[in-house]
C-alpha cells in the first residue's frame, strides 16, 4: 500500500522506527514509508500541507507546542509523541471513548475497543484534548458562522 488516506474508519497512527502502522476500524495496516511522509500527503490531500495545517491550528489556538493536526473537518489528530521520536502516536480526536491512568500509564479507549498506551503526563494530555476540542468547536463555528 504506497499511499494510505486517512478517514473516517481511523483511529490511530503509530510511528515505530521506519514503519507506520495505521489502526481503523476494520483492520490494522503496517506501511514501509515515514509517517511524516503519510501525514504530509494527507494534508495535500485534503487540501493543505503538514506545515501549513500546523501553523494555522498554532495560530487559531495561540499556542506552540503539542498542536493538534487537522486533517480534515472531521479528522483531527492528537500527537502524543515528538515526531522525531522513536515510538509517535497520533490518535483521532473523535475516535475516544475514555482514558485512564493507571500507575503512571496513559490509557486511551478507542472506539472499536482497541487501548493505546503512553507515558504522557495527566496534565499534558487532557491540555492536548481541551486544545484539540476547542480547535474542533472554532473550526465548526467558523464553518457555520453567517460572516456579513
Amino acid at each position: 500500500m504506497e499511499n494510505y488516506i486517512i478517514n473516517n474508519k481511523t483511529i490511530a497512527i503509530l510511528k515505530k522506527a521506519n514503519q507506520t502502522i495505521i489502526f481503523d476500524v476494520e483492520k490494522t495496516r503496517v506501511i514501509n514509508k515515514n509517517v511524516k511522509k503519510i501525514l504530509d500527503y494527507n494534508c495535500n490531500f485534503y487540501g493543505s500541507s503538514f506545515i501549513g495545517r500546523k501553523k494555522s491550528a498554532a495560530k487559531i489556538l495561540n499556542i506552540h507546542y503539542k498542536i493538534p493536526i487537522v486533517i480534515e473537518k472531521n479528522i483531527i489528530l492528537l500527537q502524543l509523541n515528538g515526531i522525531k521520536d522513536n515510538e509517535c502516536l497520533f490518535i483521532v480526536l473523535n475516535k475516544i471513548i475514555d482514558y485512564k491512568y493507571i500507575n503512571n500509564n496513559l490509557k486511551i479507549l478507542c472506539i472499536n475497543r482497541q487501548i493505546f498506551n503512553s507515558k504522557i503526563s495527566k496534565y499534558s494530555f487532557e491540555k492536548m484534548l481541551i486544545n484539540s476540542i476547542k480547535l474542533s468547536n472554532i473550526l465548526k463555528w467558523r464553518k457555520n458562522a453567517n460572516f456579513v
